[in-house]
């Protein structure tokens, strides 16, 4: 086809997608908990040591079947999750039958969450493995990004990226809020500032085909990072008080919606205003910054209440929190339906249905992976110690993360970079659209295995380039 005719077609495909179900949505990611789960259990029972037979093992058994869910096997989504379930719940319930009387004696390291690695990893892994797939007729239209209002699994990426940077967040008492301090955080948001010019430029240099209604003509996802990073940084900074963050974010949430009732709504999705100006051109992306801004703060208290308070945390404790964040999954679920009969789901304006929307995906995995933790602490306790013992024994902490989890968190931003650029790469070789299905799994399949190969090799050379 014609690359004119080409751009125009793909251009086309992505536009007025109403999406599907937020259970559907969910339904496409808790897979590859349960996949990951087996995963680790199986590679403890195996032994597997050596790093190219366990990231072989990993990619087969986490990163394919997450492909094959997004595309293949989308329409088997339910039933594969029920099976999943089924089969877990007994292999739990065989496993844990003899263990629950150690429960006074099993304690897990708090030091650094394994939870929290594995939650944010499978995250950046999901949206690399999307922003490819969603260029192929494989990919269901329903999952890709809504043009108005709805629910898309391409909408939940930048949010749940959002999310996955505040729940790592920690208060310092001794950092104060000064001109060298928000020097600090404009430098340390220069180089996403830097990334976003260039992929504007990029983009049009080479005439690549884009959605504009998604953040704008010049803004983009690294634009919007670098502005939450500043505003949330120095928000936090200031407060200092997780609590006070929680109620600031409540109240940005509050304000950004009264705005888009306000007529901003309207503005942002009324197509006849055109794009001569730069506030006109970029409104999706300007009007959106508010929610998100919430939505850090949010999973910045989120946070504190997933992360272990002390260095060795009693299993009761742990599970404690688990269940906690649960709760607060299940009140985050229950929210995102009624803010849909109110005022409607968009990941365009970012509203407050959106950001419960995301909020509610991201709990939900980290609450299923400290379940997996705990899980993991008791089926491979072998006797009762004390803190003293602990702190000295260099066995207690269980390194139960996937390597390629461990790599992907370990260069996070670098990973998804690696992904856009390869992404712009293809689509500049290949009229995915065009394509039949064996071709593009092929090709997506071994767009990702590169990109994790190439992960794991600077994990395993401890190479790391981090700018959040």
């Amino acid at each position: 086809m014609d690359p004119a005719e080409y751009k125009l077609l793909h251009e086309r495909s992505m536009q007025n997608n109403n999406g599907t179900s937020a259970l559907n949505v969910f339904l496409h990611i808790v897979p590859s908990f349960f996949t990951s789960f087996h995963t680790i259990q199986l590679i403890s029972v195996t032994a597997v040591t050596q790093i190219p037979g366990r990231f072989l093992l990993e990619f087969c058994l986490i990163v394919m079947p997450f492909v094959l869910m997004v595309t293949v096997l989308s329409e088997l989504v339910g039933n594969i999750t029920l099976a999943l379930l089924l089969i877990s719940g007994l292999s739990v319930l065989q496993q844990m039958r003899n263990k629950m009387h150690l429960m006074p004696f099993v304690q897990i390291p708090g030091r650094k969450p394994q939870f929290m690695t594995a939650s944010r990893a499978l995250i950046n892994l999901m949206s690399a493995v999307c922003i490819l797939a969603v260029d192929f007729r494989i990919f269901p239209r329903e999952l890709a990004k809504t043009e108005t209002f709805g629910f898309g699994l391409m909408d939940v990426g930048v949010g749940l990226y959002m999310f996955s940077n505040g729940i790592v967040y920690k208060v310092d008492d001794g950092r104060k809020l000064d001109w060298l301090r928000v020097r600090s955080v404009l430098l340390g948001s220069l180089p996403l500032v830097v990334l976003g010019m260039a992929r504007f430029f990029v983009t049009q240099e080479i005439d690549y085909q884009q959605h504009v209604s998604e953040y704008g003509v010049h803004w983009n996802f690294f634009i919007t990072l670098a502005i939450v990073k500043i505003f949330g940084t120095l928000i936090m900074d200031a407060v200092r008080d997780l609590e006070v963050a929680k109620f600031i974010g409540i109240t940005i949430l509050c304000g950004h919606e009264m705005m888009l009732h306000l007529g901003v709504s309207r503005y942002v999705m009324n197509e006849k205003v055109g794009r001569s100006n730069f506030m006109d051109a970029n409104r999706e992306g300007i009007a959106s910054v508010p929610g998100y801004i919430a939505l850090y703060l949010a999973s910045t208290y989120m946070g504190s209440v997933m992360r272990p308070t002390m260095e060795i945390q009693p299993a009761k404790k742990f599970l404690r929190q688990a269940v906690k964040l649960s709760i607060v999954a299940g009140v985050c679920w229950k929210m995102i339906y009624v803010c849909e009969d109110m005022f409607g789901v968009s990941r365009r304006l970012a509203n407050m249905g959106y950001v419960f929307w995301i909020l509610s995906i991201g709990t939900s995995m980290c609450a299923l992976f400290m379940f997996c933790e705990v899980f993991i602490y008791f089926v491979r306790f072998e006797e009762p110690k004390s803190p003293d013992q602990i702190m000295k024994g260099d066995d207690f902490c269980i390194c139960y993360v996937p390597l390629i989890f461990e790599a992907i968190n370990g260069n996070g931003l670098v990973f998804f970079l690696g992904g856009n650029l390869l992404t712009g790469i293809i689509n500049m070789i290949f009229q995915t659209m065009l394509l039949e299905p064996p071709a593009s799994l092929v090709i997506i399949s071994y767009y990702i295995f590169i990109l994790c190969v190439v992960t794991v090799f600077m994990q395993v050379n401890k190479i790391k380039l981090k700018i959040w």
